[in-house]
């Protein structure tokens, strides 16, 4: 069964990890991608760690399904290759400084007289205009920038960044969903357009509580807990902490019960959600403390499973790895490493969009220029 990318060709001018994850997410649902990587090193990430087959763990993740060649950009002859290949593609895609590509002679005006239906997406830290466009960015960049790391750690400590790579996850997010729309725009009208997306706007787009602060109101990191919302975070100081969310009443009643506090579920100063937020300070030991007094968190995460109460343990990434559930749906699953002995397998994030009819399927990443003759042929072949 053909896949919803089937017969779109994308080329992949970027490095790292935004822009290599959203082309990733296409080549899941059948795109061609042609990854162009630098001369000798290729993409930066391939040189992370941890290492596998002569690449990364992270590079498999974010080239899965690619094939790659190698141009050197500043060969007239390599150039020569690309323009061809613009010229016989659906999709452009970079993540160089803004201005790079102009000179390149590569803007979005010119790719249009190679190929005037063709998709341009540019991914950069601030966006192609405005005051912040030649600043250099990474993720961490756009957390800080954004506003995310100030609402983010405990209320008496520094500002915190966040664990995973959520700038650069977001931005491929967005850019996956930007290019299929356009792709979707051009099965309508035939017009191809650019596409604009950067880590600093995808990043702030996150901020659940930005609208609070536009309305003046002073917003402050809080833990492991929400500012508008308790019981809603994480419990326990000893035992490695469990996720707990009883925010309506009848959850509420039912986990002052659990807890042999019962008189709490009808107390003024934790009747409500507002109620409660009120009075935190004093709330959230409480619940600590009873947390901490099972020791082994799966015995209290069964029993509020088994009495309603949306709850997790907070688990290691290790232990996700194996997670009967996302093993099943296929959204942590497996690919090859052709070049690794030790590894000849890695488990891999998969897809999380499931389609009933044209399913994704996650392939393996390539090595560094690994389909360099199999594009030349296809220039040379296809008028």
């Amino acid at each position: 069964m053909a896949q919803i990318f089937s017969g779109i060709r994308v080329i992949d001018l970027t490095n790292n990890l935004a822009g290599p994850i959203a082309t990733a997410m296409m080549a899941d649902f059948g795109a061609e991608v042609i990854k162009v990587e630098k001369p000798i090193f290729g993409d930066d990430s391939r040189a992370w760690k941890v290492q596998i087959g002569g690449t990364s763990t992270l590079f498999v993740q974010a080239n899965r399904g690619k094939k790659s060649i190698v141009l050197d950009f500043k060969k007239e002859s390599d150039m020569e290759i690309l323009r061809k290949l613009i010229k016989k593609s659906d999709v452009l895609i970079e993540s160089f400084k803004p201005g790079v590509m102009s000179k390149l002679n590569l803007s979005y005006d010119e790719v249009c007289k190679l190929n005037p239906q063709i998709i341009m997406c540019s991914v950069s830290a601030y966006g192609q205009t405005g005051p912040y466009r030649d600043r250099p960015g990474y993720d961490l960049i756009a957390q800080a920038m954004s506003g995310v790391m100030d609402i983010n750690g405990d209320p008496d400590g520094p500002p915190m960044k966040l664990g995973p790579a959520v700038a650069d996850n977001s931005t491929a997010f967005h850019a996956f969903g930007g290019i299929s729309a356009a792709l979707y725009h051009r099965s309508r009208t035939g017009e191809g357009q650019f596409i604009d997306v950067s880590l600093l706007e995808c990043m702030t787009l996150q901020i659940d509580c930005f609208e609070i602060a536009s309305a003046g109101e002073d917003v402050t990191r809080n833990g492991n807990h929400h500012n508008a919302l308790t019981p809603y975070g994480v419990f326990g100081k000893k035992s490695g902490g469990m996720m707990i969310a009883a925010l309506n009443p009848k959850l509420w009643g039912i986990l002052t019960s659990l807890m042999g506090r019962p008189e709490f579920a009808n107390d003024p100063k934790y009747i409500t959600v507002a109620d409660r937020c009120k009075n935190q300070k004093e709330l959230i030991p409480i619940i600590d403390d009873w947390v901490d007094s099972f020791g082994d968190l799966n015995k209290l995460e069964e029993l509020l499973m088994k009495n309603g109460i949306p709850c997790a343990r907070v688990r290691t990434v290790k232990e996700v790895v194996n997670d009967p559930h996302m093993n099943y749906r296929g959204t942590i699953t497996e690919v090859d490493v052709p070049d690794s002995k030790t590894m000849p397998k890695v488990k891999i994030r998969g897809t999380a969009i499931k389609f009933s009819k044209t399913p994704g399927k996650p392939g393996s990443a390539p090595a560094l220029g690994q389909h360099q003759e199999e594009v030349l042929r296809l220039i040379a072949e296809e008028k």
